[in-house]
């Protein structure tokens, strides 16, 4: 029993309380209006590039969360899957 005790204290200090990143922390940024006639381009046409730049920066920063929300999922399952064995060995 003292066994399976010091398994699930292991366990308890292992895991860090919210210092990973998780899928909902990312936020998908709103796609821009995709069509736009000659007229706009022409007149707002600085502007919605400014846009489709924001997005892209946007983009990139999801992107990048995606994968640490990745990471962090990885390496919280490495953790538990070694506990898991430690206490049947």
């Amino acid at each position: 029993m003292s066994r399976l005790l010091a398994c699930s204290t292991f366990i308890a200090l292992a895991i860090p309380a919210n210092a990973e990143t998780l899928a909902m922390d990312c936020v998908l940024p709103l796609r821009p209006e995709l069509s736009a006639s000659p007229a706009l381009l022409n007149e707002y046409g600085d502007d919605i590039r400014t846009e489709f730049n924001a997005y892209f920066d946007e983009a990139q920063t999801y992107l990048n969360c995606l994968a640490a929300a990745s990471a962090s999922a990885q390496a919280e399952v490495r953790l538990v899957l070694d506990a898991y064995q430690e206490m049947f060995q």
